[in-house]
């Protein structure tokens, strides 16, 4: 069942947050509401659960109009962002909780409990407590507690945002897995780009209350709809052509040549950052002073005030994405 909205807006006290929202999350996918503070992202989450009133335009589930329809009967499991977890229940009685609220009977409360801790692989944790669960079985709990009472909608709220990065990578990977075989839309709200590329189906950048751009993960990255979208999904550079057209580079578009081969750029260095895999030139073009970002190999020899020669890398294929066709014309010297 997909969910639709309709014309979005939200207005608190004199300022419009939400302008107009138009959108689909189509049943059986991952759609990533993405954007900085205050851009209407969770607000937008939570028009969809009924927390809080649209200002105007419709909630569609399925085709029917739930706008009106109260947060308790929409038929929503959400994820919040602390999971707020029960400590004094063990994993089966918090996943259980919402069909005790609802009055379903305990033989089948603590079946359907069983079947969403398996769909999560925690069933061997059922009468553990909460407080000896590491951050991603707990996370894992607040997904199965939101399936239990099966849902129309999964909403998840910043579900990374507590973990450090090492964790926070592996649980990724975990949690992703565990989303793509749900056959209800699944809506989650980031501000990182990396939870976003690594969750999403589809991915929505929301600026300052509209629809940036919406589209796939590649979509945005590859081309993005302007240059503040460029710069909020990764690290971008923009550098004038042979042709004088202002053209997107990012850092692995760009490599390392020897004095006597072909360059594009003369890159002056500003700063290195060792990156483990690889390192990262900071610095600008030598003629023009336009920044420029390049990530070269972990091997060179490189630093501070340095000029380097670089080279945009050429693509074998048809150009069919704004990159690609930069990767076939010499930047102006």
């Amino acid at each position: 069942m997909d969910i639709t909205l309709q014309g979005i807006t939200k207005n608190f006290a004199q300022s419009a947050v939400l302008r107009g929202i138009d959108l689909v999350f189509p049943s059986g996918t991952v759609t990533v509401l993405l954007g900085p503070s205050g851009s209407g992202k969770t607000t937008l989450l939570n028009i969809v659960a009924g927390l809080v009133p649209a200002s105007g335009g419709r909630v569609l589930f399925g085709g029917k109009d739930v706008t009106a329809v109260p947060a308790e009967a929409r038929r929503i499991g959400y994820v919040f962002q602390n999971h707020a977890l029960f400590p004094h229940l063990t994993v089966s009685g918090n996943v259980e909780f919402p069909l005790r609220v609802r009055g379903v009977p305990r033989g089948e409360r603590r079946q359907r409990a069983r079947d969403a801790l398996a769909i999560v692989e925690m069933a061997g944790f059922a009468e553990r407590d909460i407080a000896t669960l590491s951050g991603g079985q707990r996370q894992r709990v607040a997904i199965a507690r939101a399936l239990v009472a099966n849902p129309d909608v999964l909403l998840l709220d910043e579900p990374l945002s507590a973990l450090d990065p090492q964790l926070r990578e592996r649980i990724r990977e975990e949690l992703r897995a565990l989303l793509e075989p749900l056959p209800v839309p699944v809506v989650l709200v980031t501000h990182d780009q990396q939870d976003a590329f690594g969750l999403a189906d589809q991915v929505v950048l929301l600026h300052d209350g509209t629809i940036a751009q919406a589209g796939t993960p590649r979509d945005l990255y590859l081309c993005p709809a302007n240059e503040a979208v460029a710069r909020f999904v990764g690290v971008a550079s923009y550098l004038i052509d042979a042709a004088g057209t202002r053209r997107l580079v990012r850092p692995e578009d760009l490599e390392l040549v020897g004095p006597t081969d072909a360059f594009d750029a003369l890159m002056r260095i500003d700063r290195v950052q060792f990156m483990g895999d690889r390192q990262r030139l900071i610095g600008s073009v030598a003629e023009t002073g336009a920044s420029i970002v390049a990530d070269v190999s972990k091997e060179a020899r490189l630093a501070a005030g340095d000029i380097v020669p670089l080279r945009a890398r050429r693509s074998d294929g048809p150009a069919t994405t704004p990159r690609e066709v930069f990767g076939r014309v010499a930047l102006v010297r």
